[in-house]
């Protein structure tokens, strides 16, 4: 086997903490953090005087240097495997002493630079990785591995270990690889909020739920996401080092493999458990739609909620805007917080959606002889309004107390529900509590 060094060193002093003369082909890329600002020559310094039995093949700079502490041809004592340090070329990077031991730009980029510049000397093709440890030594599946997976430790950092997909997308660019071949796009999503909002509505109202049920459900997708579809967790924008669009794009196109286990929530509901964004990654490539694609999810959201047996029963059956957010909330969207204080809030935003489109939208048929309509009028007087609205006119009262039918039903605000008298005199405000 012959091997070469990088290039872009800036800085060389080997250590003797090392085995001469590997026994394994390079084929592996394992990232490790220093736990210390280090510049390259500080490293590699280090490497060579200390009495510990450590080192690494490259040490990577705060500022960008890159030191070589042990050829390639050689294994560094680095990663608590022997196995793994025959076959990797282990890179210790300089970053914060405390989690997640995050490094600068400076040090990132040199480290995409020097990966890319191994791969390509060492005839790997493609940087794969999974996040998957029992794909060790699997390297046709993952060729990076990372020093938790071999000893109680926090290796790389949060800050590394999030960005390895990022990595590897960024390293196969440069290598001219792509993992698959684009899924076919078709762009449906309209372009603008109020557009998606209303194609939201619609698309609920379409599906047989009452508008209060619509408003609950939408409350609580704009709390998750704001309504957009191409939503990633703001907090792994900056752990993966992408933006929506380019986690969205690298998703689609194949390059970024770690949709499933990143526990990155994503999307209208903020998908981010492995088994459920496996689902509705797997129906996006089924209708050939992008990940991001409005319509693909609002459909797939459909088609999950069917599962969700308890949370479907009290959309359909709801009567106000809060029961339907809260069985939302607490059945289907489950965060960590679910306080009382995120109810009335999601509650909030889907009554703003309710006023907004409550009005346009048709009022349901008359319910099925089954159910008793009968509504108990027990006061002096009942107000008669002219439509399902808090806002409308009071035209008239009922005065006389009795059993009256009501031969149809619509949702008001709130908990009221509105029903239409047998004689057609108008609407009434109902109380179900006093319904007959």
């Amino acid at each position: 086997m012959a091997f070469t060094n990088s290039s872009l060193v800036t800085y060389k002093r080997l250590t003797s903490h090392c085995t001469k003369n590997r026994n394994h082909a390079i084929d592996t890329i394992t990232i490790h953090c220093i736990v210390g600002q280090w510049t390259a020559k500080q490293g590699c310094d280090y490497f060579a005087t200390t009495d510990r039995d450590c080192s690494s093949n490259y040490i990577v700079g705060k500022d960008g240097s890159i030191g070589l502490s042990v050829e390639e041809k050689d294994r560094s004592w680095c990663s608590s495997s022997s196995s793994n340090d025959h076959r990797a070329i282990t890179i210790e990077v300089a970053s914060d002493t405390t989690h997640p031991y995050a490094v600068t730009a400076q040090a990132y980029a040199a480290l995409i630079d020097l990966v890319t510049d191994i791969c390509k000397r060492n005839n790997i093709k493609e940087l794969k990785w999974k996040a998957d440890k029992s794909l060790i030594g699997q390297v046709d599946k993952q060729n990076m591995t990372v020093h938790r997976w071999f000893a109680a430790k926090a290796c790389p950092g949060e800050y590394l270990y999030e960005r390895h997909s990022a990595i590897a997308a960024e390293v196969n660019k440069r290598l001219g690889t792509v993992a698959k071949p684009p899924v076919v796009v078709t762009p449906t999503q309209p372009t603008t909020t109020v557009d998606v909002a209303k194609t939201i509505w619609d698309f609920f109202i379409g599906k047989g739920l009452n508008a209060c049920a619509v408003a609950g459900l939408m409350g609580n997708l704009y709390a998750e996401s704001a309504l957009k579809p191409t939503n990633l967790q703001n907090t792994y924008e900056q752990k993966l080092g992408l933006s929506d669009s380019a986690y969205t794009q690298a998703v689609d196109n194949g390059s970024y493999t770690n949709f499933v286990k990143d526990s990155a929530g994503y999307g209208l509901a903020q998908w981010t458990y492995w088994s459920r964004k496996q689902a509705l990654l797997q129906y996006a490539q089924k209708v050939k739609k992008s990940i991001g694609d409005l319509t693909m999810q609002l459909e797939f959201l459909w088609q999950e909620l069917q599962s969700y047996t308890s949370v479907t029963k009290t959309l359909k059956a709801a009567t106000s805007i809060q029961v339907a957010s809260d069985a939302v909330l607490t059945g289907y969207e489950r965060p960590a917080n679910q306080s009382d204080a995120v109810k009335v809030k999601r509650a909030g935003y889907g009554k703003k959606y309710y006023d907004q489109y409550a009005s346009s939208t048709a009022k349901p048929t008359t319910p099925t002889a089954s159910v008793p309509y009968l509504v108990k009028v027990d006061a002096s007087v009942l107000n008669i309004r002219k439509q399902p609205t808090t806002s409308s006119a009071i035209t008239g009262a009922i005065k006389d107390k009795g059993v009256y039918t009501i031969v149809e039903e619509a949702s008001g605000a709130g908990a009221t529900r509105w029903g239409k008298l047998k004689s057609g005199a108008g609407w009434i405000s109902l109380d179900y509590t006093k319904r007959a």
